[in-house]
């Protein structure tokens, strides 16, 4: 017996909202700007190598982005689909960790002073990601 995918319009709109922040971090980054992660990674690495963990950062979002932005049109195979999503998930891990324990304004520097300012900014990251689990399952 075949199944039948049935998408919501809540993981539609889900699936283009993250493509669309994704590709947009990635492009910034590449712009030498960036979102918080790639400004956390600008601010804990040493000026050796931080530029180009931004870059390589920047162009995993870009990659990412694009990726959930054309699955909406192409179909995916299962395996490559659930790497892929996977992939975009340890990434979005790594940002949190970057962003908002790590950087500048994490819980381990500043965030502590601002705690609302990081507990905010930590709950907006985690929404993405319930997003990017959301749309992955």
């Amino acid at each position: 017996m075949a199944t039948k995918e049935t998408r919501t319009i809540s993981s539609l709109l889900m699936q283009i909202a993250l493509g669309c922040l994704l590709l947009v971090s990635g492009i910034w980054g590449l712009q030498g700007g960036g979102d918080e992660a790639v400004k956390a990674i600008r601010h804990i690495f040493g000026k050796d190598i931080r530029d180009i963990m931004a870059i390589v950062f920047s162009v995993i979002e870009l990659i990412a982005g694009v990726f959930l932005l054309v699955r909406l049109f192409v179909p995916m195979g299962a395996g490559l689909d659930t790497v892929f999503m996977l992939i975009i998930m340890v990434v979005w891990i790594v940002a949190i960790v970057l962003m908002d324990f790590i950087g500048s304004s994490g819980i381990l520097h500043n965030g502590a002073k601002h705690f609302l300012n990081w507990l905010y900014s930590f709950a907006y990251h985690l929404l993405v990601l319930a997003a990017i689990i959301r749309i992955k399952y």
